[in-house]
């Protein structure tokens, strides 16, 4: 699925089946990260994202968007897990959020490098 996920720009959106894990794509540089993994999650357990309980209850929103926002120069990939709403969730500075069920990541779809 690509275009707007819960009025938030997401490029693509992706189920694994065998995993249980869905990862979405979004632009750095048009939306931050904060807002890319309320997206995903509210499509995720299929509710408005605005009846998620808060991001800041598991993470400083403002942290993670300048842990993971686009960094001229910089050398190597920057992933922040967490968990929230009983989901495992991975944000990396390449652009990609990653989300499961439950509290164990699916690191198998946290490099980057599978094509999307």
């Amino acid at each position: 699925m690509d275009g707007i996920v819960s009025k938030v720009g997401v490029e693509a959106i992706e189920d694994h089946q065998e995993t249980g894990a869905v990862r979405s794509q979004f632009d750095l540089e048009k939306t931050p990260a904060s807002m890319a993994v309320s997206a995903t999650l509210a499509e995720v357990m299929a509710v408005d994202s605005v009846e998620l309980d808060p991001l800041y209850s598991a993470v400083d929103p403002d942290a993670l968007d300048a842990l993971v926002r686009v960094r001229n120069g910089t050398i190597g990939d920057i992933n922040v897990s967490f968990t929230h709403a009983d989901h495992a969730i991975t944000v990396s500075s390449y652009g990609v959020v990653t989300i499961s069920q439950g509290h164990e990541h699916a690191d198998q779809y946290e490099t980057g490098e599978d094509d999307f």
